[in-house]
């Protein structure tokens, strides 16, 4: 198995390799987890920023530079004016506080990647990143960032979705452009 360990000091100072039979999660497949995610998170906040742009007339607010408080400026654009959208609140809502757990996710690798393991056999613990910031340490199962990945992968045609539907004056045909993401993150 492939170990990474943070010293105290230089971050990749000690890899350990172990041989195995056959690879289930390789440390290469584990490194491009790392890519996905700088990958899918630059894609949101480009769709975030270019909705944010459609809601504000072509301007981008001041007030909605750095990610979270983006999320917090689109939110508040797309919020219904009154109560007749009651999908169009429930699905911005909970990609909201989806996407903002994501963030921490998303800070704790960039900022505090502290391990990263390799899976060579089936009996052996599912490959990991171990990740550490401030008193936040926990440690990301390939299967939990593959979940992260399907549901993110797919928030930026919801972000766009959400966005026309706020800028649509005819409440029925929002409704109905956003009834397909009902189940939202667990619709296919």
């Amino acid at each position: 198995m492939f170990v990474v360990c943070h010293n105290g000091k230089n971050l990749f100072k000690t890899l350990i390799y172990v041989a195995g039979n056959k690879l289930i999660t390789s440390f290469h497949e584990m490194n491009g987890t790392i890519g996905s995610l700088v990958f899918i998170w630059s894609g949101l906040e480009k769709s975030l920023r270019i909705s944010i742009q459609k809601l504000h007339a072509g301007e981008i607010p001041k007030s909605s530079y750095g990610i979270s408080r983006s999320l917090d400026a689109w939110q508040q654009a797309v919020a219904p004016r009154v109560n007749n959208r009651p999908l169009q609140t429930v699905l911005s809502n909970r990609l909201v506080e989806m996407l903002k757990e994501a963030l921490v996710i998303r800070n704790l690798v960039c900022h505090g990647l502290i391990g990263i393991k390799a899976q060579f056999h089936a009996e052996e613990p599912e490959a990991n990143l171990t990740v550490e910031l401030g008193d936040d340490k926990r440690v990301l199962t390939w299967s939990q960032l593959q979940e992260l990945f399907d549901w993110m992968s797919r928030a930026s045609w919801l972000i766009d979705d959400l966005t026309k539907a706020a800028m649509d004056n005819d409440d029925e045909r929002s409704n109905a452009r956003l009834r397909s993401w009902e189940r939202f993150p667990n619709q296919k």
